[in-house]
Order: structure tokens, then C-alpha cells, then sequence
């Protein structure tokens, strides 16, 4: 686990059953929304261009990735697994980034060094998320949609239509 003297998950922002797994370190390339700050704007549009560099700490659950900013200002934000279609390595030159396929054709990028691991984390998590009761995980997140952070990408089964980000 990285010890960045970043945002750190605690207890209470865990639904009922689920671990954390790992946390790591890492920059989240955020696109910032054309509207944003507009009645019933979205907060990012993912997969869109000029991105801007948040630092923080990617917490990996047995139900999630959650990221927690560095800077109080910023937005934390889920990715429920299930919502992840496919993860690349999109690094080039002495840029280390990784890229999380939305099933939507969306995606959001992060920066690290060392991201092979990480990769293989989410990969082995997202397996394993599979044999979970996702119905009993959304009346969890029902009851306590804080834990998620400002927003978040939920699996398509289970998207409720004001906290998600998505394409336009």
C-alpha cells in the first residue's frame, strides 16, 4: 500500500461487507465538463479531451476503485467494477498511465509509475466481483449514496441517472 500522506479510506466509507484491498497513489486525468457548474451539469465527461491532472489516492474494495483527492476542493469519486469493460496500458514514453474502458465507450485515465500491479489488482478484483449479490450492494448504496463521493460510474445494470458521469 503507498503511503503518500494522501486522503486515506476510512471505515465509514465502506458499504456493509466490503474490504478494502489496496490503495495506491496515483493522478486522475479529469476532463472538465463544457457546462460545468450549470443546473444539472455533469461533473466530467469522461473520455474527453484536455485533461487536467488531480493528485491523489486510488482505493481499491472488492466492490469499487475509489478515488480521494489530495486538495480538498477537488471531488472524490467511484467506479463500481462491474462498470469497467476493459483496462489498457496507454503509457508512452516516460509517461506511466492506464486507461479504465467504461462499457459505455467511455474511459478515464490515471497516472503512476508501477502501474503493472495495479493493473493486475483491478484485473483480479473485477474477477472476483463478479460473484457478488449486486442487487443487495444497490440497496446498500441506496442507503448510504454518500459513501460514494461526489459522483460516480455505476455497472449498467445498476446506473441511477443523477450521480453517474457519462458520454454526451
Amino acid at each position: 500500500m503507498d503511503n503518500a500522506g494522501t486522503p486515506l479510506l476510512m471505515k465509514a466509507e465502506l458499504l456493509p461487507s466490503e474490504k478494502l484491498l489496496q490503495s495506491f497513489g496515483a493522478n486522475a486525468l479529469l476532463p472538465v465538463y463544457r457546462d460545468a457548474g450549470h443546473t444539472g451539469a455533469k461533473p466530467y465527461v469522461l473520455g474527453a479531451s484536455a485533461p487536467r491532472k488531480v493528485l491523489g489516492m486510488l482505493h481499491l474494495t472488492n466492490y469499487r476503485m475509489k478515488f480521494k483527492p489530495a486538495a480538498s476542493a477537488e471531488a472524490d469519486f467511484s467506479i463500481m467494477l462491474p462498470a469497467v469493460a476493459s483496462i489498457h496500458d496507454v503509457s508512452f514514453l516516460f509517461v506511466r498511465k492506464f486507461r479504465l474502458v467504461m462499457h459505455d465507450r467511455t474511459h478515464l485515465e490515471f497516472l503512476r509509475w508501477g502501474i503493472l500491479p495495479v493493473i493486475s489488482a483491478i484485473n483480479a478484483a473485477r474477477m472476483g466481483a463478479g460473484q457478488l449479490d449486486w442487487d443487495a450492494i444497490g440497496r446498500d448504496i441506496a442507503n448510504a449514496p454518500e459513501t460514494l463521493g461526489a459522483w460516480s460510474i455505476m455497472a449498467p445494470a445498476h446506473q441511477p441517472t443523477a450521480s453517474v458521469a457519462s458520454a454526451e
